[in-house]
């Protein structure tokens, strides 16, 4: 067996070994859903509303595959990418919404005073 085959098994078992804890994880959460509450005995409430907020497999995933492969991108900084398109999509779609208004002049017709000098 060649290193390159000894990393890649040694990767695929960590990662399947991630999944079987996670298995036993979300059994565990079960159980803590029907037994673990905090509040009082009148207003019971989960301690943990979301399984991933008990057992984030995907941070565990993460760290294996970005040990063993270089160009790999963490989810989070993809979730990061996904925020920022949705923010910047938004921003766009609330300064069209102005500007058909009439709340926000275009750059050519404002006058030197109102560019600010410019």
């Amino acid at each position: 067996m060649t290193l390159n085959e000894y990393l890649i098994r040694t990767e695929a078992f960590q990662l399947q070994t991630i999944k079987r804890n996670e298995e036993l994880a979300y059994q565990a959460w079960l159980n803590q859903q029907v037994q673990a509450t905090t509040g009082s005995s009148k207003n019971p409430k989960p301690k943990f509303k979301e399984f991933r907020k008990f057992f984030d497999s995907e941070k565990l995933i993460d760290e294996v595959r970005s040990s063993f492969e270089l160009d790999y991108i963490t989810t989070s900084n993809k979730a990061k990418l996904r925020t920022n398109e949705n923010v910047f999509a938004q921003r766009l779609k609330e300064f069209k919404e102005l500007k058909k208004q009439g709340k926000i002049i275009p750059w050519n017709e404002r006058t030197q005073e109102e560019r600010g000098g410019f």
